[in-house]
């Protein structure tokens, strides 16, 4: 559950997660599987980018000059939000062919902000 409060979530978002995604519920001592888990997402969405990115050059006559559509939000409204993301999108496949995950939580700093 380390990474669901990363995200401003606790135990029953980790279990509805889980039960969204057909997995079993999470271990009372979740955080030791949170490297693993990581892993294999950054693993996974960079194969799935780098496809993405492979097919809309190959689309676009193998040229590497492609449209995107960029687009980001904040977990929150206002300036309150300490979590959000920023994705970019291919025009040609409306696939996502980069994101990044943003935060103002700093782990070394206690939970304060760092913006």
């Amino acid at each position: 559950m380390g990474g669901m409060r990363a995200i401003g979530k606790g135990g029953a978002a980790a279990r509805i997660f889980c039960g969204l995604m057909n997995l079993p519920p999470p271990p009372a001592k979740f955080e030791r599987h949170n490297s693993l888990f990581l892993n294999v997402l950054k693993t996974i969405s960079e194969d799935s980018m780098n496809a993405a990115v492979h097919e809309a050059v190959i689309a676009n006559d193998n040229n590497s000059n492609i449209a995107v559509a960029v687009d980001g939000t904040w977990h929150k409204r206002g300036y309150s939000s300490l979590n959000g993301v920023v994705c970019a999108t291919s025009v040609e496949n409306g696939k996502v062919i980069d994101f990044e995950a943003l935060t103002k939580y700093c782990s070394s700093c206690k939970g304060k902000k760092t913006m």
